[in-house]
């Protein structure tokens, strides 16, 4: 019974597992001793198999998983061969966070066919911390890559931001890892601009932490150029960029190959000690820094680049007048063995020359046509002269003064003035002297008697000597100049006689530009020495100054230090012949012109008080003429008077002027405003019987523009002594303000009064009799003005005007004047009885 139930499990196992250790869809071969490690960013995880993967026979696969902060975030795989099952097993991942971000997993699991063995799970925490920290710190990047750094917070700390002050908030961006994490991504377009970039980040009130980084490149070599100095070594030379790197971790540099650091950033020379044969090379440098790696390399046989180190001791073995001998040594050997070829630099007082020597080992020259009693600074460089690579360095540089000698030979002139001939010489240059000149010596004879000569010693600072002779005959002058080792060679000029057969040569005009003359002249075939060219000022006496000029050149541009502006000067051109000297050309003219030519007047300045005598004069190339002269007298205080009164006066004129103008363009406003019209209606009277008539303003108006109005009628009474009414009060003429009365217009016919003729004067348009007459003026009511009842002369008229007829017989009234009179009852004594009405005014219709 038992056997059978043994069987029976034994059975169902075998069809739930198979050989290779599977059991209901799990693999029981999998991983063992997880050991998970990292440093900044990268994690590292090492495992071992079960013993019972021993029987796989097929590639076992290992399934990996990293979660950051519990979220997943990678996901890999590792194949395992079976000849490597039971060995220990590795795997590595760089994460973009630093470690300290936040907490790193890795989940590990096998898988074999179809079936997997369970999870295995390694963590690595994330740094805790009491205050904000910002991750990494002082790392290296790369420019152009990207980069995510982290700030964790301690619990309680609210996050504000981060950023990198250097860079635009457009190239980073912002993450939430955790609820203390936050991360942020920045590319790295730049690099640090000083030791380092700082990383902020921002808390909540106003706290601040942050992290340094350091952004640079990798090496930037090139331009690498290898050569030799020593025929035994190489050295090797480039250029490199700064990589922006901190001192820690600035570049290093490594030649042939060599582990040996031959040098370090920023040097850019290394060496190393070779065996340098005749043949083609590769010569490799490489660049390195915690960011790359450069490899450079120059192709070269070296014995075609020496660079020669310069020459060692270099010393003066004799000196002469005119040549020295120079020696120096070679501090490498093999130089002496090499074809060289070195330049002298020969410094003459600020003056450079170069001359050049070959030898094989060249270690000496000499140096030939020096100047006596002169000195000099000497420098000496080589180089190969089989293959020309470099010069080397200049050596240091050696004085010496070479011996004095006798002098040059002078370059001696002649002057003919009058029967008297002047002898001329320059005066020796210091590099023509030789020595201190001493005195010089004259000799002199006709050129028909040779064997007979004058001499004659000058002092040292005499250049010329004045000889009276017979001009009319040629004369041979000879000067030498003599100092302590000698006299110079002579120099000797044939003066011709003073009446050559030869014809006359005219003078021309000849203008000078930017303060010389440039001359020239046609060749001639007696020229056989060249040509002389002299000038002097054309009036008065001078001392010639003059230029030799060589026989193939036609042309020379005269410049003297002694030239003036406004001085005419004589310029001649003589042909250097074995004999006398042979006028060729003679100029004259101004080397600039002081008063423009095309100018008539002058005006002095800075004159005191008295009397002037002006002369003005016309000078041509032939001379002065046409003199002109005028008397002024100047007094200072006068001329200062008139001057006063004339601007004073001036001034009155303009000020006058000035109001006159103002008043005529504003005669209008001034009249109006000094007496203003007064448009007062008056009443007359024609007599003692009469009755005295009302004189009005006149005003335009048209026919249109009359109203029928009340007649005013006297009556005969006693004599009026005035404008007095029945109460002996005067009439009163008052405006009134502003506004109008509507009053209506009422006919009034009152008995008639004959008045004579002369009463009321006729207007153009209005009808007349011959006593009595109508007023058809603007309308007057003769109303009452309570107000200026207190008047002193009568009742006040008031005079209504821009009335105008409505349909309704009321007229507005703008501007209204009202004669009134105060009559309750009628007086037959009165001189003039009048009844109470009004009158209208006429008024224009353009109201």
């Amino acid at each position: 019974m038992m056997i059978p139930w043994l069987l029976l499990v034994s059975l169902f196992g075998k069809s739930t597992q198979d050989g290779n250790g599977q059991e209901s869809g799990v693999l029981h071969c999998g991983a063992q001793n997880l050991k998970l490690t990292g440093s900044d960013q990268m994690i590292l995880l090492t495992w071992e198999d079960t013993p019972s993967c021993s029987a796989v026979q097929d590639v076992l696969i290992y399934e990996l998983e990293v979660l950051i902060a519990d979220k997943k975030e990678h996901y890999d795989e590792v194949a395992v061969a079976p000849d490597q099952i039971g060995s220990t097993h590795s795997w590595n991942w760089t994460s973009y966070l630093a470690l300290e971000c936040a907490s790193h997993s890795v989940r590990l699991r096998s898988r074999y066919k179809n079936h997997t063995s369970q999870w295995k799970q390694e963590t690595r925490p994330g740094h805790e911390t009491s205050k904000a920290q910002v991750y990494p710190k002082d790392k290296l990047f790369q420019v152009g890559s990207t980069a995510t750094f982290c700030c964790v917070l301690p619990a309680g700390e609210v996050f504000g931001k981060m950023s990198l002050p250097e860079y635009s908030s457009a190239d980073m961006n912002t993450t939430r890892i955790s609820n203390q994490t936050y991360a942020l991504t920045v590319h790295l377009n730049q690099a640090s601009k000083y030791s380092c970039t700082d990383v902020k980040c921002e808390l909540i009130p106003d706290v601040v932490y942050g992290a340094c980084a350091y952004i640079g490149y990798p090496p930037n070599v090139m331009d690498l150029q290898c050569e030799t100095r020593d025929l035994q070594s190489v050295d090797c030379y480039w250029t490199d960029k700064d990589s922006s790197l901190p001192s820690k971790n600035i570049t290093e540099y490594h030649l042939l190959g060599s582990p040996k650091i031959c040098a370090k950033w920023p040097e850019t020379r290394c060496s190393q000690e070779v065996r340098v044969d005749a043949r083609v090379r590769n010569w490799t440098l490489t660049a390195s820094n915690p960011l790359g790696e450069v490899k450079l390399s120059d192709t070269a046989d070296l014995t075609e680049r020496v660079h020669m180190f310069p020459p060692e001791g270099v010393t003066v073995l004799s000196v002469n007048a005119r040549n020295v001998s120079l020696d120096w040594k070679w501090t490498v050997q093999q130089y002496y063995n090499l074809s060289l070829i070195c330049q002298v630099n020969i410094i003459n007082h600020g003056e450079n020359t170069i001359s050049e020597h070959f030898g094989v080992g060249l270690n000496f020259a000499v140096l030939n046509d020096l100047i006596p009693n002169w000195t000099y600074n000497v420098g000496i460089r080589c180089r190969t002269a089989q293959h020309f690579w470099k010069w080397s360095s200049w050596s240091t540089n050696v004085n010496f003064h070479t011996k004095g000698d006798v002098p040059d030979a002078l370059d001696v002139w002649m002057q003919v003035m009058d029967n008297q001939i002047i002898t001329i010489w320059k005066m020796p240059l210091a590099n023509q002297s030789h020595g201190h000149i001493e005195d010089y010596e004259v000799t002199w004879t006709k050129t028909t008697q040779r064997e007979r000569q004058n001499r004659t010693k000058v002092a040292p600072n005499n250049y010329s000597l004045v000889l009276s002779l017979d001009t009319t005959v040629g004369h041979i002058v000879t000067v030498t100049a003599r100092n302590i080792n000698g006299s110079s060679s002579p120099s000797t000029i044939t003066i011709p006689s003073s009446n050559p057969d030869g014809t006359k040569v005219n003078t021309s005009s000849i203008i000078g530009s930017n303060g010389s003359f440039n001359l020239s002249w046609s060749a001639s075939p007696t020229a056989s020495c060249g040509y002389i060219v002299d000038w002097c000022p054309t009036l008065g006496n001078c001392t010639v100054e003059w230029l030799k000029v060589p026989p193939n050149q036609t042309n020379a541009s005269i410049f003297s230090k002694n030239f003036k502006d406004g001085l005419r000067y004589t310029l001649s051109v003589y042909a250097c012949t074995r004999g006398a000297p042979v006028l060729l050309q003679r100029r004259e003219g101004y080397v600039r012109e002081k008063n423009n030519p095309e100018a008539t007047s002058l005006t002095a300045r800075n004159l005191k008080n008295g009397s002037y005598i002006f002369t003005v004069k016309a000078r041509t190339a032939v001379g002065e003429c046409g003199a002109t002269s005028i008397t002024a007298t100047l007094n200072l205080l006068t001329d200062n008077l008139i001057g006063t009164v004339f601007i004073f006066l001036a001034a009155v004129f303009g000020l006058l002027s000035l109001i006159t103008i103002v008043c005529y363009r504003h005669w209008t406003c001034i009249k109006e405003t000094v007496y203003p019209p007064i448009p007062k209606p008056v009443l007359t009277s024609t007599g003692e019987h009469g009755c005295r008539h009302f004189q009005v303003d006149q005003c335009h108006y048209s026919e249109a523009d009359i109203t029928d109005v009340p007649e005013l009628y006297c009556r005969a009474g006693a004599p009026i002594n005035g404008f007095v009414s029945q109460e002996n009060m005067p009439f009163v003429f008052s405006q009134t303000p502003k506004g109008y009365y509507n009053q209506p217009l009422k006919k009034f016919t009152p008995p008639p009064l004959t008045l004579p003729s002369t009463a009321i004067p006729s207007q153009p348009g209005l009808p007349s009799s011959p006593f009595r007459r109508e007023f058809p003026n603007a309308s007057y009511n003769l109303i009452m003005q309570p107000g200026n009842q207190q008047s002193n002369f009568c009742p006040e008229l008031q005079e209504a005007t821009s009335l105008e007829r409505s349909s309704d017989g009321y007229q507005p009234h703008d501007h209204t004047e009202t004669f009134t009179t105060n009559q309750t009852e009628e007086d037959p004594d009165s001189p003039m009885s009048c009844v109470s009405t009004y009158i209208l005014l006429p008024q224009s219709s353009s109201r």
